[in-house]
């Protein structure tokens, strides 16, 4: 099982299928399901999707670090109290590469 940092967790691939197949696996590693097919029912594919408010982990497939300032804040609180925040992004912002933990498509076997 994986150690859970108080970062975000975020999965880089420029393929979407790829990237929840790589959050899929991620997910089992970190507990949250037993198998990958089970672990992609709780991946959302936006953040919108998901009320941040009163999650308890977030998986999202396709987050652009870019979008929201407010957004991202919210999810770096949310993970620097403990939560589970996975992301997936086609690439991450410098500025951002340290409130992260990254996995490429090598790091998730």
């Amino acid at each position: 099982m994986l150690k859970k940092e108080h970062k975000i967790l975020v999965v880089v691939s420029p393929d979407p299928v790829e990237r929840k197949q790589l959050l899929s696996r991620l997910a089992v590693r970190l507990g949250f399901a037993r198998i990958p097919s089970d672990a992609a029912k709780i991946i959302s594919n936006d953040i919108f999707s998901i009320d941040l408010a009163t999650a308890y982990f977030v998986f999202c497939s396709n987050y652009n670090f870019r979008g929201a300032v407010l957004t991202n804040q919210r999810l770096y609180e949310m993970a620097a109290r403990g939560l589970c925040v996975v992301v997936g992004v086609r690439s991450i912002p410098r500025e951002y590469e340290f409130i992260c933990r990254v996995f490429y498509p090598e790091d998730l076997p």
